[in-house]
């Protein structure tokens, strides 16, 4: 049997070698690339460069709210602007520190502010410590450095959405405890609905300046796409259809360049994968349906534990109209959380999960507002319960929930 397996990999893998090479540069489409020139998007470049700009002359910058769709450049052009700004900081003996850290991808207060505790120089435990022990630490560490630093926080609202906006609030009032240094804060959100989340005392640290990026037209995502597949893809390797293809496609649903870049990207690999001498229009179809299909597949196994109870319970709550406000649906995950022996969380927390499944496009949540008897979501799944039960069937936490 391990035979027979090794001469199966022998045959991917010889037939893979002689198989015509259509890439030359990968990863110039992998979504965390950050290319020298971003076409369309020079005014916000420059804006977001004038807002960081007195960090040259070691005055303290705006606090920068930065708004957008998923896809429209927002993360690209503020990771260019940091890294020019570090070269220039560092050619003229400026002391200034950029952080960078993805909230979504550190998933909790603590790891946000480990992270940025790391890339200013300061060793945090991976666990152990209260997230105001972590902070005390890290405003420590701007004040004995001295440092002149830039914290970017990438998806912001999913912060603020599932824990609140305290740790904002402590970070944007912490300027007595962190002089001679200095701290700037860069949120970017792909929720233009983000600030009604944050409390007043908040908001009016958090938003002194604040830049739109509006969603790519199909036009402007075929010139991405070429200039990007001249990159990619070695001379002759693709034809220019294939490529237009991927941007109509994607500038017709979602003006999201990120997926147009990925769907080329998966195209390519599957024409590679077929011994293809050249990547066509076949290939991008192909790919447009594997993706739709690992895209919802890898969303739903990749939520954590309460968003998947709360779109169970949004799922099986899905059989009358009246049925689908947000109350609702928190009387039953708060049922699912006791059958499952977990601590159900606070109306305010699943009602930022609500909106997360809303924005992975999961459910659709819309707020309602009853004047004076208050407002609540009204929420209808995307999804039906039999795919819930696919993703979910080597979960055994929540799978034998959907029985």
């Amino acid at each position: 049997m391990l035979d027979q397996s090794s001469d199966s990999l022998e045959t991917i893998f010889q037939k893979a070698l002689a198989a015509p090479k259509l890439f030359r540069n990968h990863d110039a489409l992998r979504s965390d690339y950050v290319p020298d020139h971003l076409p369309f998007r020079d005014d916000q470049i420059t804006s977001v460069a004038q807002v960081l700009s007195p960090l040259l002359h070691s005055s303290k910058p705006s606090n920068l709210l930065i708004y957008g769709k998923t896809g429209t450049g927002k993360t690209a052009a503020t990771r260019h602007v940091l890294s020019k700004l570090t070269t220039a900081s560092k050619n003229n003996g400026i002391q200034a520190t950029f952080v960078y850290s993805n909230v979504r991808m550190a998933g909790t207060e603590y790891r946000v502010l480990a992270e940025l505790a790391a890339q200013t120089g300061l060793s945090v435990p991976f666990t152990g410590l209260a997230v105001s022990e972590v902070l005390a630490r890290l405003q420590g560490q701007i004040k004995n450095k001295k440092l002149h630093a830039v914290f970017v926080l990438d998806e912001i609202d999913y912060l603020v959405k599932l824990f609140g906006d305290r740790l904002l609030y402590d970070l944007t009032t912490s300027s007595d405890a962190i002089a001679p240094g200095f701290l700037s804060i860069v949120g970017i959100s792909n929720d233009l609905q983000f600030k009604e989340e944050l409390g007043a005392r908040v908001l009016s640290r958090l938003s002194e300046e604040e830049i739109v990026f509006p969603p790519y037209t199909a036009q402007e995502l075929t010139t991405i796409l070429h200039e990007r597949a001249k990159f990619a893809f070695n001379s002759g390797a693709y034809t220019e259809a294939a490529v237009n293809l991927c941007a109509a496609l994607s500038g017709s649903e979602h003006g999201d360049a990120r997926r147009a870049v990925d769907l080329l990207r998966i195209a390519g690999e599957v024409a590679e994968r077929e011994g293809s001498k050249q990547l066509d229009e076949k290939h991008v179809r192909i790919a447009l349906q594997k993706i739709d299909q690992d895209r919802i597949s890898d969303a739903l196994k990749s939520l954590p534990l309460h968003a998947k109870l709360v779109l169970i319970a949004a799922v099986k709550n899905d059989s009358s109209e009246n049925k689908k406000s947000s109350g609702t649906i928190y009387e039953h995950y708060s049922g699912l959380c006791k059958a499952s022996g977990i601590e159900a969380l606070t109306t305010r927390r699943v009602s930022g999960l609500i909106t997360e499944l809303d924005t992975l496009g999961l459910v659709s949540a819309t707020l309602v507002n009853y004047g004076r008897y208050g407002r609540t979501k009204k929420v209808t799944p995307q999804i039906s319960q039999d795919v819930l039960r696919q993703a979910f069937q080597d979960d055994g936490v929540v799978s034998q929930l959907l029985d």
